[in-house]
């Protein structure tokens, strides 16, 4: 493995870069396979929104110009779904961009800031970019748990991140959580929460972050175009807060940092209704097939409310990863988050996700882990 240069700086000598899976026509070469299948990404099996692709169509010919710096049609497209002003909306190089616009602008060097410990990895790097400290709090059933979060905040605390529903396990912090949470919250901390799987959920059982904005509280949310919209390779995300916290965070933010062809794409994307109930129909479908499936193999897993489903296996995730591989299927081990016997695996295509199980099931039954069926 490559060393860090010594001449980088300390805050990052310990960050573990982003692992990415490997590329489809990569694992073909590799393995001398004619079709693979990827699973890895929690990605829309359905493609982009159709809207989207015409829309980016019809913005090419003005690729040599540089995008609206300001995002200022997206936002009003925004501004009059979620009934906020322009002011309170952020644009971002997808929601990663913005939660280091967010560790940029609230969190300096020995500044503290409360992460779940299998949330997303993102939030620990821009914390540690920024010199800051993160305080553990244990996620007990793999959720994001309120006391244990309010047990890490200090007088050092400046930020407290909630992935709503996280990534990887798929739990979601119900409403009574969240409001005993905000109920609880110090004026000096400002609440994050990711909220990039939103158009899954079940509405009744959602807390709406919204209003605790919208009461000018100190609460930013994260939403993205990556996942229902199909608009990934794009990188388009956007964050609702109070105008004083989103002039904070255009104070660090690029210039032209989300480009023309993706702020097109989201505008169109955002009326491509039909589209949407096309996605949340078949991930339903699919999740419910996933739970039978799992439950006829007498394997656990995580109850989800995103695109993915949260798996514990009976060998290490890592060689189930590898022998899946050779058969064609790219799934994601998820032992970087101290979870060594799961794997997190997207649901796709009905016959991506038969395929799946089909590889999964044969992998079990050469480890002898599972009697041939």
């Amino acid at each position: 493995m490559t060393r860090i240069s010594p001449l980088a700086r300390p805050a990052i000598a310990d960050i573990k870069p982003y692992e990415p899976g490997k590329p489809i026509a990569e694992v073909r070469r590799e393995y001398e396979l004619t079709d693979v299948i990827k699973l890895a990404s929690n990605e829309n099996p359905l493609g982009p929104s159709p809207m989207a692709v015409k829309a980016i169509q019809a913005a090419l010919p003005e690729i040599h110009r540089y995008p609206d710096g300001g995002g200022y049609y997206l936002k009003q497209k925004l501004s009059e779904r979620l009934s906020v002003s322009p002011s309170q909306i952020v644009i971002g190089n997808g929601s990663a961009e913005i939660v280091e616009l967010i560790t940029e602008a609230f969190v300096g060097e020995g500044d503290e800031a409360v992460i779940g410990r299998q949330a997303w990895f993102k939030y620990r790097i821009a914390v540690q970019i920024m010199n800051g400290v993160i305080a553990w709090a244990d996620m007990p059933n793999l959720a994001h748990d309120t006391r244990e979060m309010l047990a890490g905040i200090t007088d050092r605390t400046k930020v407290l991140f909630v992935a709503n529903p996280n990534n990887p396990t798929g739990t979601l912090m119900k409403k009574d959580e969240v409001e005993l949470l905000m109920a609880r919250l110090p004026d000096h901390v400002v609440a994050i929460f990711d909220e990039a799987y939103y158009d899954y959920q079940d509405k009744s059982v959602y807390s709406d972050t919204k209003r605790y904005v919208m009461e000018g509280r100190n609460v930013i949310i994260l939403r993205t175009f990556s996942k229902s919209y199909g608009l990934a390779a794009l990188r388009i995300g956007y964050a609702i807060t109070t105008e004083p916290i989103a002039r904070a965070m255009n104070g660090v933010r690029e210039a032209f940092n989300v480009s023309s062809l993706a702020q097109a794409a989201a505008i169109a994307a955002l009326d491509d209704e039909e589209f949407l109930r096309k996605v949340i129909s078949l991930n339903e479908e699919g999740k419910l097939y996933f739970y039978r499936q799992l439950e006829g193999l007498g394997l656990e897993y995580t109850p989800t409310y995103t695109n993915f489903v949260l798996i514990k296996v009976p060998m290490p995730g890592r060689e189930l990863f590898a022998e899946l591989l050779k058969k064609g299927v790219v799934i994601r081990p998820v032992d970087g988050y101290g979870l060594r016997d799961y794997i997190r695996v997207s649901i796709g295509l009905p016959g991506e996700n038969s395929r799946f199980f089909a590889a999964l099931e044969e992998v079990l039954v050469e480890r002898g882990m599972l009697s041939g069926m």
